[in-house]
């Protein structure tokens, strides 16, 4: 027999047929006709439907065609890791205050200044006499920028200059200036113990030392005067 829920599917044209008894008609499909409307079902199987693309406004109204934009922020691409500098890299071979002294000092520079109370002067304790005869004598050389180098042979330690030719030199060997320009007998010292203080030019096998009188007495000169002073440096020629 056909199934009960058959005679909710059944056209109201045949039901009075039906509720009289008749179950089966002869169909050319040979097929009980009750249960032919019965098995008419709709498919089980889900349908797949195509996604219709999506449609974006673009920063003028224009409107752009396409498959969905995702939401996601695209990923960021890698920087390259930065290396420091060669003059940061070389001070950490220093220790302090050594190490700041070197941080600022110019990789391709031509000619060291040094004397002994450049500790001070770059260790926070600067004296604005000293600048303005070394701001005098930059002047009177006429020398590129980034020629000079200063660099101390004593740095601040326990709140008094401590001498060390070893940094000294150390960091000379960073730059290989073919020049040293040393004020006063007292740094000079320092840098060769046995140097003879009477000679006014040293000659080693990298480098020219020139001694020039100490900043002290320099400080107590006329700008002319102390421009003077230091004529054996114009001849240097780069």
């Amino acid at each position: 027999m056909g199934s009960p829920s058959a005679r909710l599917k059944v056209k109201e044209s045949l039901r009075p047929w039906l509720e009289s008894g008749l179950q089966f008609v002869l169909n050319p499909g040979g097929v009980p006709f009750a249960e032919q409307q019965a098995e008419t079902v709709v498919p089980t199987q889900p349908v797949q439907t195509q996604q219709q693309p999506t449609q974006t406004v673009g920063p003028q109204g224009a409107i752009h065609s396409g498959p969905p934009v995702s939401s996601q922020p695209a990923p960021q691409a890698q920087q390259p890791q930065q290396t420091p500098p060669p003059s940061v890299a070389l001070a950490n071979t220093f220790p302090q205050p050594w190490s700041k002294f070197f941080q600022i000092a110019k990789m391709d520079a031509k000619v060291v200044f040094t004397y002994m109370e450049l500790g001070l002067d770059l260790g926070g304790q600067p004296d604005p006499r000293r600048s303005a005869v070394l701001k005098n004598l930059q002047a009177h050389l006429r020398w590129p920028k980034g020629t000079i180098n200063f660099w101390p042979v004593a740095a601040l330690a326990n709140s008094t200059l401590q001498p060390n030719a070893q940094f000294f030199w150390e960091g000379w060997d960073q730059w290989r200036t073919p020049h040293i320009a040393c004020f006063g007998e007292e740094a000079l010292k320092v840098m060769l113990p046995d140097s003879d203080p009477s000679l006014t030019t040293h000659m080693l096998e990298h480098v020219t030392v020139y001694v020039l009188p100490p900043l002290a007495k320099l400080v107590t000169l006329l700008p002319h005067e102390q421009q003077m002073s230091v004529d054996i440096l114009t001849g240097i020629r780069f």
